[in-house]
């Protein structure tokens, strides 16, 4: 398994699923980390969605449409 890297921070659930949607829609695998994980890592959000390293500058450049 590929190392995950965090691509986007959402600030609540709902923004955080709309953009795990768009990530596997276009067949990039994803993770959200929520809560306590996402404030450990010492994100300023709470959701932070992670793809595999390999495609993370894929899924950046989805996102960044």
């Amino acid at each position: 398994m590929s190392d995950y890297v965090t691509v986007e921070r959402a600030d609540n659930q709902a923004m955080a699923e709309l953009i795990r949607q768009r990530l596997e829609q276009s067949g990039i695998p994803c993770v959200v980390e929520s809560g306590q994980t996402a404030a450990l890592s010492g994100a300023g959000a709470s959701y932070a969605i992670a793809v595999p390293a390999d495609r993370a500058d894929e899924a950046r450049e989805l996102l960044g449409e």
